[in-house]
């Protein structure tokens, strides 16, 4: 009996709804004549809501309707404070495991974090993006014989944004410019810029970052010499001769002094990121895997639409795979050339004959 009571209820909102709908309507031979004034529909919409609120009292069942509402709207919100106890002593366990032990906490850190916390979203595509670059970065890190957590600097300088420029002309996922990065053999050519490919720049990085430890023998220091040059860093030291960052901390510019802690940040959040409910999706590039791809040489001048076509790979994931290649069009023959694809694409290759050879990073 309760049942059907509810139902002939539910019935009878029905047809309220359609009237308060019908009595904001003209007739129908009159509707394609005429537009809706926002402020009319707006009205409407909310004497619904109100209608159907007041029906749902009637029936005892408000709150019930309430939490369903709100059960299909969930959202997974990320936790953007924290105290500063519990960061410290997150901190310092990540520090206890590093090769570099720069990994301190202070106010400043604490500012960073949560700065970045506040990006939630945004820090769920990086760290999606993530799963592809940074196990290129440790296997070239390993190579050079430098500390692991150097994988996240890249997040600070380009947010792993492999053709990204700054405002003074630095390029490229580890953010080189022209003069430095021509030192370590990345070359700038018309429609080529060596800077945005993100292995032969994580090369360089390596190589400069190994020059700079030579150097100046402390990795606080490291870091803001590749921010702001090794040239005022020498210019720091000569005049207090005192190798603490920390100490030094007003003679760098404001961008230096929020380097360190940044790059102690991150280092936080990809690793506690789960902790902070920070959601990550999976974004078109996803799929495919740093070791899972293979480079193939250039013989001759190829479109890149065609090409991406004929291998049945999309545009844009050939894109993600070759951000170099900057007129994205046509690209000449030139020698030592080479184009990143996914390995699965081998046996096309060698069906149609294509003269490649396997090629390692």
């Amino acid at each position: 009996m309760e049942t059907i009571t509810t139902k002939n209820i539910m019935f009878f909102i029905f047809i309220i709804k359609s009237l308060i709908v019908q009595s904001f309507s003209k007739p129908f031979s009159e509707q394609n004549r005429i537009l809706i004034h926002p402020k009319n529909l707006f009205i409407q919409r909310a004497y619904i809501r109100n209608i159907e609120k007041l029906c749902m009292i009637v029936i005892g069942c408000q709150s019930q309707f309430s939490y369903c509402k709100k059960n299909n709207k969930k959202k997974q919100f990320t936790i953007i404070n924290i105290n500063s106890d519990k960061l410290k002593f997150r901190i310092n366990s990540i520090n206890k495991k590093s090769q570099m032990r720069i990994l301190k906490y202070n106010t400043m850190v604490h500012a960073s974090v949560e700065k970045y916390l506040r990006m939630g979203k945004y820090m769920g595509k990086i760290i999606s993006l993530s799963d592809f670059y940074l196990p290129m970065f440790e296997e070239k890190l390993n190579e050079y014989k430098l500390p692991k957590e150097l994988k996240y600097l890249p997040i600070v300088e380009s947010n792993l944004n492999p053709t990204i420029t700054s405002k003074s002309g630095a390029k490229g996922i580890w953010q080189f410019m022209p003069k430095t990065g021509k030192i370590y053999n990345l070359n700038i050519f018309r429609n080529i810029d060596d800077r945005n490919d993100p292995v032969k720049s994580t090369i360089a990085a390596c190589r400069y970052l190994k020059f700079l430890y030579k150097k100046i023998k402390n990795w606080e220091l490291v870091l803001a010499a590749y921010n702001s040059g090794i040239k005022n860093i020498y210019k720091i030291l000569k005049n207090h001769n005192k190798k603490d960052f920390w100490i030094l901390l007003n003679f760098f510019s404001k961008e230096t002094q929020n380097y360190i802690p940044n790059f102690i940040a991150i280092n936080y959040i990809m690793n506690y990121y789960k902790e902070h409910k920070i959601p990550v999706f999976n974004y078109y590039c996803h799929k495919y895997k740093y070791k899972e791809t293979i480079l193939i040489p250039i013989k001759e001048q190829i479109s890149m639409r065609f090409f991406s076509y004929s291998l049945n790979i999309s545009h844009q994931d050939l894109f993600f795979l070759n951000p170099k290649y900057i007129i994205f069009k046509l690209i000449p023959y030139k020698k030592r050339l080479f184009l990143r694809l996914p390995k699965q694409k081998k046996n096309y290759m060698i069906k149609k004959k294509f003269n490649w050879n396997n090629k390692k990073h």
